[in-house]
């Protein structure tokens, strides 16, 4: 049986360290051929009426999206692969000149994201309100086109830009708002917010932050996660479970090729001895799993509910497949 990968944005290689191993053929599916194929842009996932439908194979994309979209009724499930995790901390900016000290100075102002389902953002505001009593419905949100699906809270602050499309980030920086949130991947912009004394980050001590959270929380933000095609899986028992056991056996791969002899094509120096003292301080970060990631998939849900992307909460067994909730 011939699988298709697909992903949304820009890995078409699928070269996430933890999926390596997989891709390079070092992981075997008995009965299953992964076949990647090139990228789609964040549109095409979600004008195209086959991922509606279920009509696919498999899909790496963004969490934030997926949440809504099932519970919009489209015919997919998730594998608990959490393919990419990115700290969210370090992504939130504001205007240095316009009185913010903490976040709750971000009550009455501006801000921009990518998208307001964007996973980013929505952890982002979930840490705003429960860590640091941010009132949400006290921002006013600056998107850059209307949401792939509805809002079910009419008291929030949404405005679509008009004019130029611009960045979050070129948008703090042209004093258009007050913060910028959101995933970040431009080297020129991370270049200008560096180098700008207009803007500042609003949390200076990110990196702490970004570890309290996970001593406290057992918090290390997914931003990505493995969809199915519904056809699929109901054509397949048991193929999930498969496909979630070959994906872990990769990540276990991934991990031991960290920790080798250091001659991959990092560009860090010392890289395998910092990622020894990574697991010895933090353990493991990446893995994959329902229970072993119960509390962030649990807040996560949580906070798409209580920021309107939801009509309700959503339960475990409506998001991931029947035979993987057991990991």
């Amino acid at each position: 049986m011939d699988v298709t990968l697909e992903a949304q944005g820009s890995q078409p290689n699928f070269r996430y360290e933890i999926i390596l191993p997989l891709m390079q053929g070092r992981v075997s599916i008995e009965g299953v051929t992964l076949k990647p194929s090139g990228p789609l842009d964040s549109a095409g996932y979600f004008e195209n009426e086959r991922f509606k439908n279920g009509d696919f194979g498999l899909l790496d994309t963004n969490w934030g999206d997926v949440v809504p979209a099932i519970d919009g009724g489209w015919d997919l499930i998730c594998l608990p692969v959490f393919i990419k995790r990115k700290p969210v901390y370090n992504y939130a900016w504001v205007r240095a000149d316009r009185d913010i000290n903490g976040p709750m100075d971000l009550e009455g102002k501006k801000a921009a994201t990518v998208g307001y389902a964007s996973a980013i953002s929505v952890y982002t505001r979930g840490f705003l309100q429960h860590h640091y009593g941010v009132d949400l419905h006290k921002l006013h949100w600056v998107l850059p086109g209307e949401g792939r699906f509805p809002l079910h809270d009419d008291k929030l602050q949404i405005e679509i830009a008009m004019g130029p499309r611009k960045s979050p980030v070129q948008r703090l920086l042209d004093g258009e708002v007050d913060l910028s949130t959101g995933d970040i991947t431009d080297a020129k912009l991370w270049a200008a917010l560096e180098s700008t004394p207009q803007v500042k980050r609003l949390f200076p001590d990110y990196q702490e932050q970004t570890k309290r959270l996970y001593k406290e929380h057992g918090i290390f933000t997914p931003v990505h996660i493995i969809l199915m095609g519904g056809k699929l899986h109901r054509a397949n028992p048991g193929l999930a479970r498969t496909l979630y056991d070959a994906f872990e056996r990769s990540r276990e791969l991934a991990r031991e090729d960290a920790l080798g002899d250091g001659s991959g094509p990092s560009m860090t120096i010392g890289n395998r001895e910092l990622v020894r003292d990574q697991q010895r301080e933090w353990g493991d970060v990446w893995k994959h799993g329902v229970s072993a990631n119960k509390n962030t998939i649990e807040t996560f849900l949580d906070y798409c509910h209580e920021q309107g992307m939801t009509k309700g909460r959503l339960p475990l067994d409506r998001v991931f497949a029947a035979e993987t909730l057991d990991t």
